[in-house]
């Protein structure tokens, strides 16, 4: 648990180092989610071709902070959400805070939906990794790289690529928003969670949207989203799709939670 850690981002890059250095993400027993012939399907063209106002919907089964979400099962997570009408999936892959695994990020490509690999990237095995298994795009954390707890995110980006996926870049601020703008991210998005205290921090998602509107990128907005009208709000700032994890994961039906929060584009 984080729970009053301040600094819960260098934790994590560091859980996450250990992780590579374990094997974790070149682990043999995982394996393609797709058959050798398929190509992961486009992030960026699900989410403009879906008829509703995109939500990414995630696999998230525990919290650092908040510990278990509920009872659901991830293959039961990955199955509601594709009955719900989700135009992409989310899959937490970290497996000791958040309680990921790979496995998960295999089963939700099943689907055929587009899938982003959401974890603390910092090496390029976890870019191999989230390829062998089908995802079609993966988060990349700009304040990870801001703060030099990592370097070499532009060659991450390159490498996503090389390897047929797109790259989602999170900033938490403005001055992440900035710096992520100089990157060939292919969807930019704006994390209303401070990582570091995994609080809510300042309220910045409208100017931080109309930047990346400015930009011509999608805008993906993240965290602190349970109602359509908080659903409402960012698409009417300018974002391009939402992703919504713990509100779904912990609710009692998330098909019908997700039902709940569709609105119009």
């Amino acid at each position: 648990m984080l729970s009053g850690v301040e600094d819960g981002l260098s934790l994590l890059v560091s859980n996450a180092r250990d992780l590579v250095g374990c094997g974790f993400y070149s682990d043999p027993a995982t394996r393609s989610g797709r058959s050798a012939d398929d190509t992961a399907p486009s992030l960026t063209l699900a989410l403009g071709e879906h008829p509703s106002f995109p939500i990414l919907a995630e696999v998230k089964l525990a919290s650092p902070t908040a510990g278990r979400l509920g009872p659901h099962l991830a293959q039961e997570l990955i199955d509601e959400y594709a009955r719900g009408g989700a135009a992409a999936l989310s899959v937490i892959t970290e497996p000791r805070y958040f309680k990921g695994s790979l496995r998960y990020l295999e089963l939700a490509a099943r689907t055929g939906l587009p899938v982003m690999m959401k974890d603390f990237v910092v090496d390029g095995e976890q870019v191999e990794a989230a390829a062998r298994l089908g995802a079609s795009a993966i988060l990349l954390i700009e304040g990870i790289f801001e703060r030099g707890l990592a370097s070499q995110r532009d060659d991450l980006i390159e490498k996503a690529h090389g390897l047929g996926m797109e790259v989602v870049l999170e900033a938490s601020n403005l001055e992440e928003v900035r710096g992520a703008l100089t990157s060939k991210a292919d969807i930019l998005a704006y994390n209303q969670r401070d990582l570091r205290t995994f609080r809510r921090g300042p309220d910045a998602m409208g100017e931080a949207l109309r930047l990346i509107g400015a930009d011509g990128r999608p805008a993906m907005a993240m965290s602190m989203m349970d109602t359509k009208e908080d659903v409402c709000r960012a698409r009417d700032l300018g974002a391009s799709c939402v992703l919504i994890g713990s509100a779904l994961s912990g609710s009692p039906s998330p098909r019908d939670m997700l039902l709940s929060l569709k609105v119009g584009r």
